[in-house]
């Protein structure tokens, strides 16, 4: 990850959080934190922030730049992301190795895992990589890219030839739409493209959606069937063709707690 990058990250979390940790930028950056004291040092002395005893803190008189870690805290789908979350949560056990695409339902699922042990977590949603590092019993790894200030996520061909080094065992796609026609699509070329290849370096594939992606149809394809996947995570109030479509092809469709195909 470049140094440019790496201080709009930094700049990011200070704006949000107001406070900052060396310990906890160099695990999620992946940098020593020798590194990160002269990030800070830097920024210092642009009057961005002022340094502390293993951090640093953001200065009042700092512009507020159009960049933020956090999502908006309006979200209509609320509570149908939390319905996903909780369920995708007691899919996850602790020692376990899993993938975490961006979106806001992931983030949802990131916050419910906390509480797990030695949990490992593949991301390129630093929202998601920001969240699951307070909990020091769960290791985050960042595949580096380029950053997507307006998302907060590391997008491009260094992202994705970095995530060819890795395997997991589960990994929790959110897509933007889901048909019969076009299978599973994703708003966004580049996030399209990355998600292609976490689809290769997986055991297994989780869907989460929420209802209205049903029958709804976005930019880009990843996958031109729905029989890519090995369960999906929604809300109960989907179409029933669907339904029958994941039950017909042995597909493990979970709402609420409800499996319409076995466990698990």
């Amino acid at each position: 990850m470049f140094a440019a990058e790496r201080l709009r990250i930094i700049k990011s979390i200070l704006l949000d959080k107001k406070h900052i940790n060396v310990t906890s930028l160099s695990s999620m950056l992946n940098v020593t934190e020798v590194t990160i004291r002269r990030d800070l040092e830097k920024l210092e002395s642009e009057g961005f922030l002022s340094r502390t005893h293993g951090g640093a803190i953001l200065n009042e008189t700092a512009s507020e730049e159009n960049i933020e870690i956090s999502p908006s805290s309006y979200d209509p789908l609320m509570n149908e992301r939390e319905e996903i979350s909780n369920i995708a949560s007691h899919m996850i056990e602790d020692n376990d190795v899993i993938m975490l695409s961006p979106g806001l339902t992931n983030l949802h699922i990131a916050k419910k895992i906390l509480t797990k042990k030695n949990v490992t977590v593949l991301t390129n949603d630093l929202n998601i990589a920001y969240e699951l590092n307070s909990n020091p019993s769960i290791k985050v790894i960042i595949p580096g890219g380029d950053l997507d200030s307006s998302s907060m996520t590391l997008n491009g061909k260094l992202t994705e030839e970095n995530l060819r080094r890795f395997y997991v065992s589960k990994t929790f796609i959110e897509v933007d739409g889901v048909s019969t026609d076009r299978g599973y699509t994703i708003q966004g070329m580049d996030k399209a493209s990355v998600i292609k290849e976490m689809l290769q370096i997986t055991k297994e594939i989780i869907i989460v959606c929420t209802y209205n992606c049903f029958d709804d149809i976005a930019f880009y394809q990843i996958g031109s069937s729905l029989d890519i996947a090995h369960k999906i995570i929604t809300n109960p109030n989907i179409p029933d063709n669907y339904k029958n479509y994941f039950f017909d092809n042995n597909i493990k469709l979970f709402t609420a707690f409800n499996s319409y195909e076995g466990g698990m």
